[in-house]
Parts: structure tokens; sequence; C-alpha cells
């Protein structure tokens, strides 16, 4: 869906910061993406390069579109990680920025115990993608992990039928 939502040329040069396992520019390719892909994470999965965002290992204007898919917020110095994306980043060239949104898992928190604190306000963002989703106690098992929660999730709670919320923002250097 995000993809989909950001609609990006064919053609253009991508860096996706923070790649994980690389699902997204498996997904790039499999829609004929051919411009060029680089992805980077500091613990990356196979096909994805080893680095920090805060020195990007890239010269000036390398890039034609910088993203950030569910990372930014998790990053030390957010700062000096944009800094960067705009110095890799060609002219007319765009930073995409993918936060959760308030309502993000909110059922699947609350069915684990841990309702959602109200949100802080954002800027607007330029597009909000919302996903209806079911999630299994075993789902739920992997998402607290990832939140470095080692708890037992009762099979009792589940399924829980919920949404995945992004709000995306863009940024153009340029102006």
């Amino acid at each position: 869906m995000l993809l989909g939502a950001l609609s990006l040329s064919p053609a253009l040069d991508v860096l996706d910061i923070g790649a994980g396992d690389g699902r997204l520019v498996r997904e790039l390719a499999r829609r004929g993406h051919a411009g060029r892909v680089v992805e980077i994470d500091p613990t990356p999965g196979p096909g994805v390069q080893p680095a920090h965002v805060e020195a990007l290992p890239f010269p000036d204007a390398s890039f034609d579109v910088v993203l950030f898919a569910r990372v930014l917020a998790h990053l030390p110095d957010q700062a000096r990680a944009l800094a960067e994306a705009r110095r890799v980043l060609r002219p007319g060239g765009r930073v995409w920025v993918a936060a959760h949104g308030p309502a993000h898992l909110r059922a699947t928190w609350a069915a684990l115990g841990q309702p959602l604190a109200p949100g802080k306000a954002h800027p607007e963002p330029a597009l909000t993608l919302t996903c209806p989703l079911t999630l299994t106690a075993d789902d739920a098992q992997f998402l607290l992990g990832t939140y470095g929660q080692e708890v037992e999730v009762p099979d009792h709670l589940f399924p829980v039928q919920d949404a995945a919320q992004l709000l995306i923002w863009r940024h153009s250097p340029s102006l």
C-alpha cells in the first residue's frame, strides 16, 4: 500500500533507510522498478547494506528519493538523519517519511492490556494509509518481541480485528 500511495516513477534512484529484511525493495522489483535501489540498515538482512544513517556512505546528490518507512522515530539523532538524507538527495528529489499514526494497532495493544495514550499532535501528513488486518496471538507475541517485551500472550484474547496506520510526510529540500 505504501508504494502504491507514493507512486514512485520506476526510473528513480531510491535509498531505503532502515530497510531491515529488504521487503520494500523486493516489492519494488516485483513491480518492475528499473532505477537503482539501495537499502541500508545497521543490522541488515540478506542483500541489505550495513550502514548508519547519521553518516551515509554515499556522495552528495546520489538519489532521487530517500525513504524512512517506520524508522525515523527510532533514531537517536533524527535531525542528523534528515540532514544526511537531504545531502544525498538530488535537486528536485524527495524525502518520504512514514510513521505509525495514532490508530496504529490500537485494538491489539488494548487486548494486551496496554492501551495507547493519546498521541501528540503531528504536522499535517501528505497521506494517511489505514490497512485493516486480523492479528492472531502469535502475531501479537511477535509484535511485543519487536518492542523488546517477552510476555506470554493469552490465546483467548485473539484474533483481534485491527488496523495498521501510517502517516506519510514528504519533504522537498528545494522548496
